[in-house]
């Protein structure tokens, strides 16, 4: 016997079973965007590698997989879907409506470590609004997200928000050059994986010392009061502690914003948001405020999150745009789903709604003109291939694919123009026309 063939390390197979819960929900998902009167597109899946590796961070830039063509232009696969998205408006903005909002769900892929919750190959569903530097756009987003989110029927969870103009002040304050930034921001990201041990030792790997860390950690003990007079008081240590008038300017905005968000935030029912001042969001892009979305009783992270990229557009030849944008990672969310309910998939019904037997070649021709005005009118329905069928066989056949209903078609049948239709479930059958099993359908 040959040796067994397995997929690409961090790829899957996906049972039927299980696609019928992964294309519920990202239906789902996409029925809120639409709902919230995004706009479906599409771009490639793979692009240019410099392109995809614009600002788009150190750490994402190893992660990219990349390969070289016949005529040796090096080619990236997308890792997300908002880089591509600022090639995509660059290239197409005379030809769109704005402010710009639009929805992608597909397949992105990273090379990294494969463990629960991450993958190599893995699908996302974003929703970006390009046009707007109004804080009226994060609000939408997150209200979008809690929209779906209750569509998924997900209660148990906390977002928490802040801000990048933020974080660039106090790393400032905290002593922290412009040129060692970016890796003060990454150690601080992985916070929650590695410890504070952890971040003090990638620290002094990058050439920052361990006083620079306890002055951010400093900066950001606010007391725990409420975020507004948290923010307010950060506002304060920051203006005293920088002395560079445009630092502190941006810093100020920064806050102010979120200052915005969190006193409109009640009114459409988002007062549970939290300002986190160690939330960093690791893509180099952002300018703006941040967020993320956490399942609070399960270990497996964020499972959506996404922010303010105002300069992205202008990287790839267009005029500067306010732009947010949130991402919702599917595989996360089905993993909590499954960790959730382990009879998820058992639950779940079959999208064929009839299978239908014909005993001979007789009522071959009944039988496919039934089927075809049964899907004409959008109701799903999978014909048996049997030639010499045996209906015990048969319906363990339909309740194993779990069709719960059975249409038989033999001579009577087609005789009096009807269909004998069994629930598997219930064992009861009757004879019924196709007028009336369309209306029961329906």
């Amino acid at each position: 016997m040959g040796e067994l063939v397995q997929p690409p390390k961090g790829t899957r197979d996906f049972l039927p079973e299980e696609m019928i819960l992964r294309r519920k929900v990202m239906e789902a998902i996409r029925e809120c965007f639409v709902l919230y009167g995004f706009v479906e597109i599409d771009s490639p899946v793979f692009e240019y590698f410099e392109l995809l590796s614009r600002k788009c961070g150190e750490e994402i830039e190893k992660e990219i997989y990349t390969f070289k063509d016949k005529a040796d232009r090096k080619l990236g696969l997308r890792f997300e879907f908002t880089s591509p998205l600022g090639r995509y408006y660059a290239t197409n903005r005379e030809k769109l409506t704005k402010p710009f909002k639009r929805y992608a769900i597909g397949k992105v892929y990273r090379y990294e470590n494969p463990q629960t919750g991450r993958y190599r190959e893995f699908y996302q569903a974003d929703a970006d609004i390009i046009g707007s530097y109004s804080m009226n756009v994060e609000l939408e987003l997150l209200n979008l997200a809690v929209f779906v989110l209750a569509k998924l029927e997900f209660d148990d969870y906390e977002i928490v928000i802040n801000n990048r103009k933020v974080l660039d002040g106090i790393i400032n304050a905290a002593g922290i050059g412009e040129s060692k930034k970016d890796a003060a921001l990454r150690a601080l990201d992985k916070t929650a994986k590695i410890g504070e041990a952890g971040v003090i030792k990638e620290f002094k790997e990058n050439g920052i010392n361990e006083e620079n860390y306890r002055s951010f950690m400093r900066f950001i003990d606010l007391g725990g009061l409420d975020d507004v007079k948290n923010l307010s008081i950060l506002k304060e240590r920051v203006n005293e502690a920088v002395k560079d008038e445009s630092v502190r300017n941006k810093t100020a905005e920064g806050i102010e914003e979120l200052l915005s968000i969190f006193e409109n935030a009640g009114a459409i029912g988002l007062d549970f948001i939290k300002y986190d001042p160690l939330l960093v969001r690791g893509l180099g892009y952002y300018t703006g405020p941040i967020f993320e979305i956490k399942s609070k009783d399960l270990s497996i992270g964020s499972f959506a999150a996404g922010g303010r990229y105002d300069n992205l557009v202008e990287l790839y030849g267009a005029r500067p745009e306010g732009a947010c944008g949130i991402s919702f990672g599917v595989e996360r969310i089905i993993d909590i789903i499954m960790q959730r309910d382990e009879n998820a998939l058992k639950s779940l019904s079959s999208p064929v709604k009839l299978y239908i037997v014909y005993l001979s070649e007789n009522e071959r021709l009944f039988a496919y003109n039934a089927a075809r005005a049964l899907r004409l009118n959008g109701i799903s329905v999978e014909l048996s291939v049997s030639v010499s069928p045996n209906i015990s066989k048969e319906i363990k056949y339909a309740d194993k694919k779990k069709i719960e209903y059975v249409a038989i078609i033999g001579e009577k049948e087609v005789d009096e123009k009807k269909l004998t239709i069994k629930n598997i479930k219930t064992r009861e059958e009757k004879l019924i026309s196709l007028e009336k099993l369309l209306k029961f359908f329906k």
